[in-house]
């Protein structure tokens, strides 16, 4: 017996407790801390580490021009690569409002990209086109809305039959938005097209965006990227060469309502 006690406070003196259950006592938090701080060693101290970050970066970043920018001109991925239209044009993504709707229904913001200016879509214009998107969105999406529930039960009635078959009012108002879609891009080719063979604004369907996003297809703004940093280059003598670099363009600005 009195070896077993000396053994119970041997490991009890080492952080362990006589229950086996219980499991080790919990380390002291500062000694903790002190050594997970001594094995990073000269890493924080270091000027040229990156693990806490850049001082000097604000904190949002969203206003930046990149490709989180409203106005950025993203790579068209809604047509093959080796297309002409892939070369010719890109997207201008509009993000969506999650504070309209949330999660139930998806909303589009009314944030309005100049860079659709001179592709030939006008601040009015964007914004009846917001405004009938969202107001046929969300009672298509709602899950309060009487049809979205007379169609819950009438599934689970019937094995979910009444879904397949296409009887749900959800899919019969989508098809109708995506035929309103395909008539405005047929009424922007016969407007702006038709001047000189400009490339019209086009809306891509939301089926192809999982209505995450709304794509709109404009004429290559061509815009250089702006880069991050100057380009930089060590010498043979360890010293840092910044080469000279030519200002940026200024990306269009957002029109808040």
């Amino acid at each position: 017996m009195a070896s077993t006690e000396t053994k119970q406070e041997e490991r009890g003196g080492a952080g362990f407790s006589p229950d086996l259950e219980r499991g080790p006592d919990v380390m002291d938090a500062r000694q903790s801390i002190g050594s997970r701080i001594s094995g990073i060693g000269s890493a924080i101290s270091s000027d040229d580490s990156d693990i806490l970050g850049d001082p000097d970066q604000q904190p949002d970043a969203g206003d930046e021009w990149g490709p989180q920018h409203a106005c950025y001109p993203h790579l068209n991925p809604h047509v093959p690569l080796d297309s002409p239209e892939y070369i010719n044009t890109r997207i201008i993504r509009v993000r969506r409002d999650w504070l309209l709707e949330g999660d139930l229904a998806p909303t589009f913001s009314n944030l309005y990209p100049e860079i659709l200016e001179p592709a030939g879509l006008s601040e009015q214009e964007f914004r009846r086109v917001i405004q009938k998107l969202n107001s046929e969105l969300v009672p298509i999406f709602s899950p309060y809305n009487w049809r979205n529930i007379l169609d819950g039960i009438l599934g689970l009635a019937t094995g979910w039959l009444w879904e397949d078959f296409g009887f749900t009012g959800v899919k019969a108002r989508l098809q109708k938005l995506e035929n309103w879609i395909e008539q405005w891009n047929k009424e922007m080719e016969k407007t702006v097209g038709s001047e000189d063979g400009t490339i019209p604004p086009k809306i891509v369907p939301l089926k192809k965006t999982g209505y995450m996003t709304l794509d709109i297809q404009i004429p290559d703004p061509e815009i250089a990227p702006a880069p991050p940093t100057p380009g930089a280059s060590r010498g043979t003598d360890g010293a840092i060469q910044v080469e000279p670099v030519e200002p940026p363009q200024q990306p269009p600005a957002v029109t808040v309502l």
